[in-house]
């Protein structure tokens, strides 16, 4: 009685050892031969990454056009960058950091009122390596016919005179679209 116990328990470790996914090669392994070609590493590896919908992906979002069509009305950015030097003193007697401003406008560039119906979803900043994500409780705000403008306080420490890339996502007539504007610089109000 006691061996078929023993028999059946060893018979069912092997067999949840078979039905297990087999372990996947840990990153010292991958130069191994065992761990197949260069190729088939990608193809897991791509498979394993879930992608992330709510952010644009970097790589694609620079690759959007600085102007675009919408029912017959041309569209592109005008952003506004700077850190304000005013002189604050915070609610705990400090001076609190000088913090990126943006104001970012979608504008018509031909006269023509703004279709109806655009919304903003996410802005994103770029300098160099580091962003600037707003996707969540976006300022937005109509300048007449012709504009919409995003807002956004309190951003990264970035320098004075330095270029930022900035984009924006927005859904309108049930498609998602992009535009870019490079190079923006950001000034110093004093």
């Amino acid at each position: 009685m006691m061996k078929l116990k023993k028999l059946t328990l060893g018979l069912a470790c092997l067999l949840l050892a078979a039905c297990s996914e087999p372990e996947k090669p840990s990153s010292t392994e991958a130069g191994s031969p065992e761990a197949g070609t260069p190729a088939e590493q990608t193809v897991e590896q791509a498979e394993t990454e879930a992608p992330e919908p709510a952010e644009p992906l970097a790589t694609d979002i620079w690759q959007a056009p600085t102007e675009l069509t919408l029912s017959g009305v041309t569209v592109n950015l005008r952003s506004d960058l700077w850190l304000n030097s005013m002189p604050v003193i915070g609610d705990d007697g400090t001076q609190p950091a000088i913090k990126l401003q943006a104001s970012v406008k979608l504008q018509s560039t031909d006269m023509k009122p703004l279709p109806g119906g655009i919304e903003i979803t996410q802005v994103l900043l770029e300098q160099d390596d580091k962003q600037w994500l707003v996707n969540e409780n976006l300022e937005v705000r109509g300048e007449g016919e012709l504009t919409l403008e995003v807002v956004m306080q309190a951003g990264p420490e970035w320098e004075s005179g330095s270029l930022v890339n900035v984009a924006i996502i927005f859904n309108f007539d049930g498609e998602e679209h992009r535009l870019v504007e490079r190079d923006v610089a950001v000034s110093q109000v004093f």
